[in-house]
């Protein structure tokens, strides 16, 4: 404190003494106040210091605050001359400090390769955190990874670069000039590593997948290469492969390769350095060999040259022969035929369309297993019984249309046996222009039965009424107390037996007819009809409604049944003026079918069942279910005929 108080004292005694003051020489600039000099020493040299203050320390000085007062203020990123402005009463920046922005970690990504975009990287950075804005790129080309004949690519000054044919073999770089919104700017650049560019692999394939010839024409087959080599050619080899279902290579079509007829497969195509496409033609001969397209398929295989060269997607081509032949058909003149039995010749006639001109053509005639004319016995080849050899081979001569016959003679039997047929299809058709059996493949003989049929024999019948007609057919009532014969009202006037159930629940009614003897005939028929009154499918039946079942019983005392259930719901008339039908074939099994029973004033159903058996006491039982009070089944003219 004293050492200072002495300054102040020389220096005010100094001020007072001399209207000048030099700092470091004797004699000031005549029109400075003050006169500092730069060198401290002999050749060193120095500068003018302000005092230095943070925010706060300023915020200390004395007020009032004199108008010009210097300081330097240096309080974080804050470093200002600054100058206090008494009118303002504030405190003005003159010079403020500022860093210029710097980037670092500079790279780019990407695939190395020509025709591939590179994306550049980098991390920016500010001292003042005066944030980026403008920041330029610059792509580089040189020789190798060091940077060597380094030169900037023209255009190239995007954050992305698609690399060109021109990098291929080339080393590049990013340079990455940051600059900011403020504040001192541009920085420096910085530059990424050199990165190598390779070409991408030579790829070959076809321009596409199938093509289409008509007989005798050509088409050109094009190859495509992507990423040639520019100073390399590149090859293929052309391929068959298995499976083509053409013809043979220089007889059924020809390869023309660059103007070289190709002779056998695999064949070389060649593509200069630089060249992107190839081809080659394929010429399709005419002929009347088949009538079929044909498939060529072409295989690329073996690449070489280029840029390490591969096989593309499309590494297969078929190019389809379009035929331009009609196939040989072969039909039958008729699908039908017919001719009274008589002893005389039938013929059927086969019909064959667009015949080769060279090859002949056969097919057979088989015996179809539906035909119900006996071979050897309705018909024969010589009329004493000889069969036909069943499948008979016919054959079409080549270069000829006529039609082909097969004759046999129609027996004359004196059997009233009904119409017969003989069924025959065409089958395994060969030879001529890939031949096909056409629309008629199929036909149906009919031998006419000239004989008057014999007609069906009544064995008995049950009309119910006071004079019965006959022959009678008796019945015995197994369950009396719930059938009753009555007369019909009108509009009726027969007498027929009815079964209600009388408020009796799940009752039947169950009734015999016979025996009757019908063991004379084929078979034997049952007929009768059927009305009903507030019936339904529905309720406690054994398949949830109202039913009829048939009993047949034989010598032997087997006996076979079926179920007729009732199929819809509602009053069926007893009227027997009006009438539906329903027929069966008795097969001897347990079988349940569904009969509908005509509805309101339809009236009766007429029931017939074919087939039953050839027996001496042929008992035919019906039974009748009803499951609620006041339903009524109705039957009347009960029949059997034997069946010559």
């Amino acid at each position: 404190m004293k050492v200072l108080r002495i300054f102040l004292m020389c220096l005010f005694a100094f001020n007072y003494a001399y209207s000048q003051v030099g700092i470091g020489t004797e004699t000031p600039d005549s029109a400075a106040i003050l006169d500092v000099r730069s060198e401290i020493s002999p050749g060193v040299y120095g500068g003018l210091k302000l005092p230095t203050l943070t925010l706060a320390q300023r915020a200390t000085i004395t007020a009032p605050i004199p108008d010009g007062l210097m300081i330097y203020l240096s309080d974080g990123n804050n470093r200002c001359l600054q100058v206090y402005d008494g009118t303002r009463s504030q405190w003005m920046d003159w010079y403020c400090m500022n860093e210029l922005p710097e980037v670092s970690l500079v790279d780019f990504t990407g695939t190395l390769e020509v025709d591939e975009t590179l994306t550049s990287s980098y991390t920016y950075t500010d001292g003042e955190n005066d944030t980026e804005s403008g920041t330029s790129y610059q792509w580089y080309r040189a020789d190798d990874a060091t940077g060597t004949n380094v030169m900037a690519i023209s255009g190239a000054t995007a954050a992305t670069y698609l690399t060109t044919t021109a990098d291929g073999n080339f080393y590049v770089a990013v340079g990455v000039t940051p600059r900011a919104s403020s504040g001192a700017s541009p920085g420096i650049e910085a530059l990424s590593p050199y990165r190598e560019i390779e070409f991408k692999q030579t790829e070959i394939e076809f321009a596409m997948a199938s093509s289409t010839i008509p007989e005798d024409d050509v088409r050109t087959i094009n190859i495509n290469v992507l990423n040639p080599s520019p100073t390399v050619a590149t090859t293929v080899e052309v391929n068959i492969s298995a499976a083509s279902t053409v013809g043979v290579l220089g007889t059924d079509y020809d390869i023309d390769n660059n103007s070289v007829v190709v002779t056998a497969f695999p064949f070389t195509i060649t593509i200069p350095a630089g060249a992107t496409t190839a081809s080659f033609d394929v010429y399709a001969y005419a002929d009347d060999n088949n009538a079929v397209d044909e498939l060529l398929q072409l295989d690329l295989q073996n690449p070489s040259g280029g840029i390490n060269p591969i096989i593309g997607t499309v590494g297969s081509h078929s190019v389809t022969f379009i035929d331009d032949d009609s196939a040989t058909e072969v039909v039958f003149d008729s699908i039908t035929y017919s001719e009274v039995e008589n002893g005389l010749v039938g013929s059927i006639n086969i019909n064959i369309n667009n015949p080769s001109m060279t090859t002949a053509t056969t097919v057979e005639v088989a015996l179809n297993a539906s035909s119900t004319a006996t071979n050897g016995v309705d018909y024969d080849t010589d009329t004493i019984g000889t069969a036909l050899a069943f499948p008979i081979t016919i054959t079409f001569p080549a270069n000829t249309s006529a039609s082909q016959q097969i004759d046999f003679f129609i027996t004359n039997d004196l059997i009233s046996e009904g119409n017969e047929t003989i069924v025959l299809d065409l089958q395994n058709i060969s030879g001529g222009i890939s031949a096909v059996i056409g629309t008629n493949a199929s036909t149906t003989f009919t031998i006419v039965d000239d004989e008057v049929p014999l007609s069906p024999v009544l064995l008995g019948i049950q009309d119910f009424e006071v004079t019965a007609a006959t022959p009678t057919l008796n019945y015995t009532v197994n369950t009396p107390g719930v059938i009753r014969t009555t007369n019909g009202t009108s509009p009726n006037t027969p007498t027929f037996i009815d079964a209600r159930s009388y408020g009796v629940i799940n009752g039947d009614a169950d009734l015999d007819f016979g025996p009757v003897d019908s063991s004379g005939y084929t078979d034997a028929t049952l007929t009768f009809r059927l009305a009903a009154f507030s019936l339904n499918s529905t309720g406690n039946g054994l398949d949830g409604g109202d039913y009829v079942d048939i009993y047949i019983s034989d010598d032997n005392g087997a006996t076979y049944s079926y179920e007729l259930e009732i199929t819809g719901s509602g009053n069926r008339r007893y009227d027997f003026s009006a009438t539906g039908s329903y027929s069966h074939v008795y097969d001897g099994n347990n079988t349940a079918t569904s009969v509908t029973t005509p509805n309101g004033s339809m009236g009766y159903s007429t029931i017939e069942i074919t087939g039953l058996p050839s027996t001496a006491n042929l008992v035919v039982g019906i039974v009748l279910f009803n499951d609620n009070a006041n339903e009524l089944w109705v039957i009347d003219n009960v029949e059997i005929y034997g069946n010559p």
